[in-house]
């Protein structure tokens, strides 16, 4: 059964994943600014998920 508590864990341990993707990837390249994007509508969409469930 999928929880809030397991969707925050899980959108932390993509996050953790995703910042370390960004650390190895170009800058300039288009898969840096593609992670980044999806890395913050995750974070975003986590956060809304977690904060509504109170």
């Amino acid at each position: 059964m999928i929880t809030y508590h397991s969707i925050g864990y899980c959108g932390l341990f993509a996050a953790l994943s995703a910042l370390a993707l960004l650390r190895l990837l170009p800058a300039a390249s288009r898969a840096h600014r593609l992670l980044s994007h999806a890395l913050l509508a995750a974070l975003l969409i986590t956060a809304a998920i977690v904060g509504l469930s109170y």
